[in-house]
């Protein structure tokens, strides 16, 4: 629910033609445990350090999560205490904060491995408050006093309440990588946390380490490079429609041409060049089976014409005015009037990273970190 929110707050990256399900298989396959709601890879030992400070005291879950939240709010004081100004979850709202960083950074904890205890933040709580043999033997479960659902952590910094940044230690720097590259060896996300971990690169398949990828990792990214280029074009093309609904002359002239700067992209890209379709489907239904046989329908027939320079065809209108009705039926704007006035413009028009921006943040803090 987060994530969607999150999109709304950027108009242009809303998923208003139904291809989100498509970017976000990419993104899991390449980055799984990140978010767009992520800022900065500490997060990920900050958030597990405060939790078992806490449920180490085995409080009520109702007495813990308060504790949680004011030790949180302490952090946000300590990180700007810290000098920190990029990143800080709540550095404005301080206190009053409503979704704390334990809240966003909570299921990736899980997913890359760094949490045991596969339960909400109350329910770890609770699990803590029962497991009295974990406090008198150390071999309990798994499971000591400083563990408990959490793996073996790197030892937090003593000044952790009252000023800290950012920056990784060598230790923790070393800890994330390997549990990056330990609980998903094979996605973009591990391999380049061992191997190439520092990058500038705008896009993935841009990276310094390209040339280095293994043969499938290379292969998923060019199907996302293509897809990149491609899947962005029915936006234009749809804010372009509304702009010529709404007789707004200047948003017209502006979609036009980046209708055409899009067209001659393709062209540049060659993207349509030794391009199997088939294969790119294959592909991304196995890592996400639930992808709808309307969505691939929809972008397989707006490849058709845009490899066919028909983008913006009568026919090229009508697919994207047919996909907006079979979604929202009634808040369709381009067949309701009504509907236009909550149109954002720029709609969907954001370009697809496939959060390959919150990674590459991860993963030079992880360089600067071993080079600390």
């Amino acid at each position: 629910m987060l994530e969607v929110v999150k999109l709304f707050e950027d108009s242009s990256t809303v998923d208003e033609l139904g291809i989100g399900s498509v970017r976000d298989t990419f993104s899991n396959a390449f980055f799984p445990g990140t978010s767009t709601l992520h800022t900065r890879l500490r997060y990920l030992l900050f958030i597990p350090w405060l939790v078992n400070d806490v449920a180490r005291h085995r409080w009520s879950a109702e007495k813990a999560q308060g504790e949680l939240r004011r030790r949180e709010t302490e952090l946000i004081h300590a990180l700007v205490a810290g000098q920190e100004i990029q990143g800080v979850i709540g550095r404005d709202a301080k206190s009053s904060l409503k979704t704390m960083p334990s809240a966003l950074y909570w299921a990736s904890l899980e997913i890359l491995g760094i949490r045991r205890w596969k339960t909400t933040i109350s329910g770890y709580f609770r699990n803590a408050a029962q497991r009295s043999t974990a406090v008198d033997d150390p071999d309990a479960d798994g499971a000591g006093i400083d563990h408990l659902g959490m793996i073996h952590l790197p030892k937090p910094p003593e000044s952790l309440a009252s000023s800290t940044t950012f920056d990784l230690t060598r230790d923790e720097a070393e800890f994330l990588k390997a549990q990056i590259a330990s609980s998903h060896r094979d996605s973009a996300f591990g391999w380049l946390a061992v191997h190439h971990p520092d990058s500038e690169a705008r896009r993935l398949w841009e990276h310094e380490a390209r040339g280095e990828f293994p043969e499938p990792l290379r292969q998923l990214v060019d199907e996302a490079r293509r897809f990149h280029f491609t899947g962005t074009g029915p936006a234009i093309l749809y804010n372009l429609m509304l702009a010529e609904l709404s007789d707004n002359e200047e948003l017209v002239e502006r979609f036009s041409d980046d209708l055409d700067a899009w067209a001659d992209d393709l062209d540049e890209q060659e993207i349509f060049d030794g391009w199997d379709r088939q294969l790119f489907w294959r592909r991304l239904t196995t890592l996400n089976p639930r992808i709808r046989p309307a969505t691939q329908a929809f972008l397989n027939d707006w490849w058709h014409l845009a490899a066919t320079g028909a983008h913006a065809s009568s026919a090229a209108r009508d697919l994207v005015q047919r996909r907006e009705l079979n979604l929202k039926r009634a808040r369709a704007r381009l067949t309701y009037a009504d509907a236009r006035s909550t149109w954002g413009v720029g709609a969907g028009t954001g370009a697809l990273d496939f959060r390959w921006t919150i990674a590459r943040s991860h993963l030079n803090d992880i360089a600067a970190g071993l080079e600390a």
